[in-house]
């Protein structure tokens, strides 16, 4: 039988002076991770006492305290701000004005005034607070400029001072993650506000229309919006849209009145991937004001297993997981409104803590240091993960690569793994070499049309330049003949995101040993390497965001 190296990597461990034994095999290592002390830490996490723990509550802070004084009690070091464990968050939250909040279109020399709710949809913004914008239209396909993939919606087009018209999302022929990014309306607008754009209109496909009408939209008018606040003297000057607004179809068939296509045609084209800018004979004026509150904190909690080589030692593999959910719902069905968050994520916290449990039971210390995040606001945005990444209390330069735990469905004993960002770095064979060391197989992402590669805390690593690898429970057929894809589907309809993600499920906590033992393997495999993670060579996150392994003519 051939053994692959992570399980070497640990044959020649001295075991914990009461076993006295002198050797760990790979079964040794397994049975060190502890499904009793996972449930403990889900069951305190997912209790009704501490309310979901929204970002911001007490119950968060609670939560907060819980993880802190876990690593106080392993000995690891502090690395938060000021000597402690917590980075203190500022956040703000933002609700658009509704009364204030208006729109008009000018069609044939006529204006008309529109409607919040029914005809167009705005939200507050914390960073940018209000807009009050004019403008004739253009429309510009998806809004999307990429070069690279063939699909240039922008060259060419004068859009100084203009609005641009746009459709939501990028043509389902760009890779699934690659459309998540170039999809996603920060993207859009930071090249829009580049080459002058004032103001964005929004409209759905028809597949997007069909699977979330715009009339749904309406009762979340006025809803709040979070945000964190940056740090005084780090605002780098980039230009911003200020008002933006997503609109019905019947509001874009009237925009394309006089155009050279009318909005139908042009829907059509978006569903081949190839809708052609071209100006509008319309204008429109958008206003909008945000209600915000004052600034408050909610904390990112953060620890160090120092490494042992005197070099490597300032190199830090950061494992993270978020420790917020989403608190209460006063409008949920039936008489339960706490979101407990249970499998989402107080799992992966479980299963994080555990990882540093067996590190320091063991008495091992990897070559390179291991930073342990607790992060914060992941539901609002993957905000207390960005203001990190952003902001680290380690050099940003020293960390070498992310290895996150979110949502792990711990509801069957999986026999497979989905690896979100593994095939982009050095980090692929590493996890594949992992969890195949104990015959766990790699499965291919079973819901590409969801994005999933960007939804998670990992990719604000990613957008700094740093390779990330973030693992879930596989579709496969579990090890006791269940299927996984099934369960994990049931979880997604019925119960993610309810009050039903609670310690009533049957949680196999069995599964989240064996799942923090996968992410020890990846983790300590990097945090004993010679060398550090790096892109592969053209990989499109490299280039976009840099790091190394990117050329420097790839860089963009």
């Amino acid at each position: 039988m051939r053994v692959g190296f992570s399980a070497l990597s640990f044959l020649a461990v001295a075991a914990c002076a009461d076993t006295g034994s002198v050797e760990k095999t790979a079964a040794d290592r397994a049975e060190s991770f502890s499904a009793s002390r996972i449930e403990a830490d889900v069951r305190f996490l997912a209790d009704d006492t501490l309310k979901g723990r929204d970002t911001g509550s007490e119950g968060y802070r609670i939560s907060a305290n819980y993880v802190a004084a876990e690593f106080a009690q392993l000995g690891l070091k502090p690395a938060g701000e000021n000597g402690g464990y917590f980075q203190e968050v500022p956040f703000k939250t933002a609700k658009l004005d509704v009364e204030s909040a208006a729109m008009s279109v000018t069609v044939n020399g006529e204006e008309k005034t529109l409607t919040a709710g029914d005809d167009f949809y705005m939200s507050g913004d914390v960073n940018v607070p209000s807009g009050d914008v004019s403008g004739d239209l253009v429309f510009v396909g998806y809004g999307i400029h990429a070069p690279d993939l063939g699909h240039d919606d922008l060259t060419g087009v004068d859009l100084e001072g203009k609005i641009a018209v746009l459709i939501g999302g990028a043509p389902t022929s760009f890779n699934s993650e690659i459309r998540a990014h170039h999809g996603s309306s920060t993207t859009k607008k930071k090249e829009l506000a580049r080459r002058g754009v004032v103001g964005t209109l929004v409209v759905s496909t028809l597949a997007g229309e069909k699977r979330r009408p715009f009339s749904r939209l309406k009762k979340y008018l006025g809803s709040e919006s979070f945000d964190w606040v940056a740090p005084e003297g780090t605002d780098d000057g980039t230009p911003r849209i200020t008002a933006s607004a997503a609109i019905s179809h019947d509001v874009a068939r009237m925009l394309f009145e006089g155009a050279d296509m009318s909005f139908d045609d042009v829907l059509a084209e978006a569903e081949e991937g190839t809708p052609k800018a071209m100006p509008l004979m319309t204008s429109a004026s958008i206003k909008r004001d945000s209600i915000l509150s004052d600034t408050f904190h909610s904390p990112n909690v953060l620890a160090v297993l120092e490494g042992s080589d005197p070099e490597l030692k300032n190199e830090y593999v950061v494992m993270s997981a978020h420790l917020d959910h989403i608190g209460v719902s006063e409008h949920a069905k039936g008489d339960d409104k706490i979101n407990n968050g249970a499998l989402d994520n107080a799992s992966g916290v479980a299963v994080m803590m555990e990882v540093a449990r067996a590190y320091v039971r063991s008495g091992e210390r990897p070559r390179r240091s291991i930073l342990f995040a607790a992060v914060v606001a992941e539901e609002k945005g993957l905000l207390g993960a960005e203001y990190f990444a952003k902001f680290p209390t380690v050099a940003k330069e020293q960390m070498v690569a992310n290895v996150n735990v979110d949502m792990p469905i711990l509801l069957y004993d999986f026999a497979d793994v989905v690896a979100f960002g593994a095939d982009r770095s050095s980090l692929g064979p590493v996890t594949a070499e992992a969890v195949g060391s104990i015959g766990v197989a790699l499965s291919p992402d079973p819901m590409p049309e969801e994005g999933i590669f960007t939804r998670s805390d990992h990719y604000r690593f990613v957008q700094q330049g740093i390779p990330s690898v973030f693992l879930v429970t596989g579709w496969g057929p579990s090890v006791d003949g269940k299927d996984g894809g099934a369960i994990f589907r049931e979880f997604l309809g019925k119960t993610y995101h309810r009050p039903h993600d609670s310690l009533d499920q049957e949680i196999n906590y069995q599964a989240g040993a064996k799942f923090a033992y996968v992410n020890w393997l990846i983790l300590n495999e990097v945090a004993n390497a010679d060398e550090r993670p790096r892109w592969n060579a053209g990989d499109f996150f490299g280039r976009t965001f840099g790091g190394l392994g990117v050329d420097a003519s790839e860089a963009r």
